[in-house]
Formats: structure tokens, sequence, C-alpha cells
């Protein structure tokens, strides 16, 4: 295995690179200038070059110290991100929850401030974007996912059942309420999402019926065709937990007229182990407390 130098002699390279001199560096690190002059030794010794010029009574870095300067600087702040990606480890009062970003914006985020006020001294991280197979106590508290995980060593529970709407902006739904099915599918653009590339289920046998649609948006996010929805570009088709929080504020509107249909529910998982801290149930208890009819 590759040796590397020490940290120390890291530490003391980075702040001799940053303030340009030994001398304030060894201030900085609480050290003598001959510590960080030994410990700059041992770098340079480690990557068979000099990285620092003599400049009057400071110094400044060589070419290969500016390369290295960059690699060190890195290195340094991942390990500081590190540390800070860590510390919910050792909170009692946080919960990790990963879940989905449609959950995390249309559900979680319209209930913050009734999270806050039940839950006061509890710090909530949220992991969204990624999917778990398995739930270990150490990385994860708390998953809410459409695929349910079903093993032994976790209790999965339904939270909510989920359906896909159509919804436009304001402006587009008062243009639109007295156009039936489909015809109104031909009066404005569909904004699609790319995981619904057919938009409906029962738009295909339409469209071979001869129903021509026009299609102005395709994107990856759902939030984005809601947004688009907003900005009366076209109809969206979205789960109403996505468009959830615009549909609230009166951004956009369901059309009534359209059908929907029915998505895949969302699952509640934990560990059947006992919880890291009572704080895991407390978040636990609150999500299911809402979603029970």
């Amino acid at each position: 295995m590759r040796r590397l130098p020490p940290l120390q002699a890291l530490l003391a390279f980075d702040a001799a690179a940053r303030l340009g001199s030994f001398t304030r560096a060894a201030q900085e690190l609480s050290l003598t200038q001959s510590a960080i002059s030994h410990q700059i030794q041992q770098i340079e010794a480690w990557t068979g070059q000099p990285l620092f010029r003599r400049i009057g009574r400071g110094v400044a870095l060589t070419a290969a110290g500016v390369l290295y300067a960059q690699t060190v600087s890195t290195a340094l702040a991942t390990l500081a991100d590190g540390r800070d990606r860590i510390e919910p480890y050792g909170n009692p009062d946080s919960v990790i929850l990963v879940c989905a970003p449609q959950f995390a914006s249309g559900w979680l985020m319209p209930r913050m401030r009734a999270f806050s006020q039940a839950l006061p001294t509890t710090e909530l991280w949220l992991v969204t974007g990624e999917e778990v197979n398995e739930i270990d106590r150490v990385d994860v508290d708390l998953v809410v996912s459409s695929k349910p995980i079903r093993t032994p060593d976790v209790i999965c529970e339904l939270l909510l059942e989920e359906e896909a709407i159509a919804v436009c902006g304001p402006e587009t739904a008062r243009r639109l309420r007295d156009t039936p099915v489909p015809e109104v599918l031909t009066h404005a653009p569909l904004l699609v999402h790319e995981g619904n590339p057919e938009w409906a289920p029962w738009l295909p046998d339409l469209k071979r019926g001869g129903l021509r649609t026009r299609r102005v948006l395709t994107v990856s996010d759902p939030r984005f065709v809601v947004a688009a929805a907003e900005q009366e570009a076209g109809i969206a088709m979205v789960s109403r937990l996505t468009a959830g929080d615009a549909l609230a504020s009166g951004r956009v509107v369901q059309l009534p007229q359209i059908p929907g249909f029915a998505l895949e529910p969302l699952w509640l998982m934990r560990s059947t182990q006992p919880a890291r801290s009572a704080a895991v149930d407390a978040v636990h208890a609150w999500m299911t407390g809402l979603c029970r009819p």
C-alpha cells in the first residue's frame, strides 16, 4: 500500500500555502516555526520536489506546489464535509429519512410548520433521490418509497395511496372548463414526464382512433411539469402528491373532466429492531398519524 504523508504535515502545508508564511502558519496551528519547516520538509521529501520558494520574509508556492495545494485543500475540505455528514448520528434528536424528492416537496415541506410545532426539538435529515434496498439503523432511520422492502428485518406500512391527475394553470382551466374529453386534449399542449411517456394509459388508444395531441415539454423531473403548468404552458399529468403544494395554493387547478389513474402507493419503512432514538419513534408516529383516515 502506498504510504501517505502524516495529516499534521498536510495541515502545515495547507496553512503555509494559504498564508504565504511559515511563521503565520505556525501561529495558526499553535506550533513553532521549526515544527512547520520540518513538516514541510516531510511533504517535499514525500512528493520528491520543492513546493515552496523563499520571497523576502515569506514563501510562495512553486508550480508543483500550486497543483499540490489544490489537491490538499480539496482533500481537507472532503474530510471536514465528511464530519458534517455524520454529525446527525451523534444527535439523539435527529432522524434520517430517505424519500423521493416529490414526497419531500409535495407532502413534507407543506407540513414543516406542523412538524416543528409537534416535534420542536427534532432535527430531520432528508436524503432524497436515493433508493435503498435495506435499512441499517446506522445509516437510515425511516424510508418512504413506492418500492416496499419485503424482508424479515423491515416493518413496511402503507402510508399513502397515490393517483395521477391532470392539472393546468388557472387561466387554462377557465378556458377549458366546458370542453369535454377527448377534445380538451387538443385545445392545449401536453406537458410530459419522462417516466410516464404515454402521459395517461388510455391516451394511446385515443391517438390510434385519430386524436391529435401536441407535446410542448418533456422533462425527467415531474416537479418541472407542474412548474410549467403554473406558467399556463399546457396540461400536466402528475401525481397528486407532486402537485399538492401548487394545488393547495391555487397555482394549478385540476381538470375534473380528464380521468386520472392509480399510481403505486407509498410505503413507510423502518427496522424491526428498536429505534436508534425516541425521536425516530416520534417522527414515525407523527407521519402515520397524519396519513391515517
